[in-house]
């Protein structure tokens, strides 16, 4: 329950008035990452990302049913591209927590987008139990949008999930230390 003298305070968060400002934010040289869903901003951003874990049956795209894949808490292993610097410090084969987390693939015009994670096996299954975690194979753990001067970094996995990710935490640390950076040349 607020308390009444802050309810004043509250406000909306939709789509339309939230995401066009979150976006100028961006694009003015800020930084935003996304865990989990949140990083449905990327359709909302129309940058080529698409959603990985789906089936196409009778002429329509939806999600895989949890028959065919249900990964529940599990820890799956995946292939960082560490020379990406919001990977700095993190090995090249890293575990991450994945709660039927999100997972992409590059759309037909992949421009501003760096995949900085994938998963490149079809049994990336470290710890836990997953039911088709080949669906997984070649899909997008974490990835990099370049949005005008600003950066998006999109995270499938939990990577701040208790303390499971002592080798994740690094990605959130990094993009908030590289987050006022700007280029050199």
């Amino acid at each position: 329950m607020i308390p009444a003298e802050f309810r004043t305070m509250l406000g909306n968060v939709t789509a339309a008035r939230t995401v066009p400002n979150l976006k100028t934010f961006v694009e003015s040289g800020g930084t935003i990452l996304t865990i989990g869903t949140s990083a449905n901003i990327a359709r909302h951003f129309g940058l080529a990302l698409e959603d990985a874990l789906v089936e196409t049956a009778n002429n329509q795209t939806r999600p895989l049913p949890r028959e065919k894949l249900y990964i529940p808490g599990s820890v799956l292993r995946a292939r960082v591209d560490n020379t990406r610097p919001i990977a700095h410090g993190i090995a090249e084969q890293t575990d991450f927590f994945f709660d039927t987390s999100p997972a992409w693939k590059l759309g037909a015009d992949g421009q501003g987008l760096q995949r900085v994670a994938w998963y490149d096996s079809a049994k990336p299954l470290r710890s836990g139990w997953a039911l088709g975690q080949n669906y997984l194979e070649n899909t997008l753990a974490a990835v990099e949008a370049t949005v005008g001067r600003g950066k998006l970094y999109m995270f499938g996995p939990e990577i701040t999930f208790r303390a499971q990710p002592h080798g994740t935490f690094k990605f959130l640390f990094n993009a908030a230390y590289l987050a006022p950076a700007t280029p050199v040349n």
